[in-house]
């Protein structure tokens, strides 16, 4: 078995082990600010993830009914409907005071940091999902109408390839229920 000398750390020890670990840091260019926000913007996932988090509690806030029915069909106890609807409840009051978090971070936060390009990225998701969810039907059936005879056809035929009929689609839970 080697045996292996000890010795105290000097600093010249300490810089050189920092310069092999991180040698961008070791260099001196950067802050600690800058080190700890270094490639963190990702405003592209972020768009996703307000997207879809946004998406996900407008579709809760407006179809509370449906919520309700598709409780009613399940095997949870009537009792515990509403501990269901205090937690969306809940999901929705914390959404909506992060989302407001998240806004006052972009408003007040300096233009180059990471942190202003990923709330931005969110709050840019938040409202596309926003957009989606309150245009009016109207709106989508008139753009379909603008399309001309060969987009028409194309779209047909993608539906018609792959016959799903979401109208008749049906959860069901693994415990063999109904």
């Amino acid at each position: 078995m080697p045996r292996y000398a000890f010795r105290k750390m000097t600093r010249q020890d300490f810089n050189s082990r920092v310069k092999r670990i991180d040698p961008y840091y070791a260099s001196g260019n950067s802050s600690n600010a800058s080190v700890l926000n270094a490639d963190t913007a990702r405003p592209f996932l972020w768009l996703l993830v307000g997207f879809g988090w946004a998406y996900v509690c407008l579709a809760v806030a407006r179809n509370r009914d449906v919520i309700e029915h598709s409780l009613l069909q399940g095997r949870l106890a009537h009792e515990h409907h509403a501990y269901v609807f205090y937690g969306l409840a809940a999901m929705l009051g914390i959404s909506a005071v992060m989302l407001a978090i998240h806004f006052v971070r972009y408003t007040f936060t300096d233009k180059r940091s990471a942190t202003k390009g990923n709330s931005g990225g969110l709050l840019f998701g938040a409202m596309i999902a926003a957009g989606i969810v309150y245009t009016p039907a109207s709106v989508f059936e008139a753009a379909f109408g603008l399309l001309d005879d060969n987009s028409r056809s194309l779209i047909v035929a993608a539906t018609e390839a792959v016959p799903v009929d979401f109208g008749s689609v049906a959860f069901v839970s693994s415990a063999g229920g109904h």
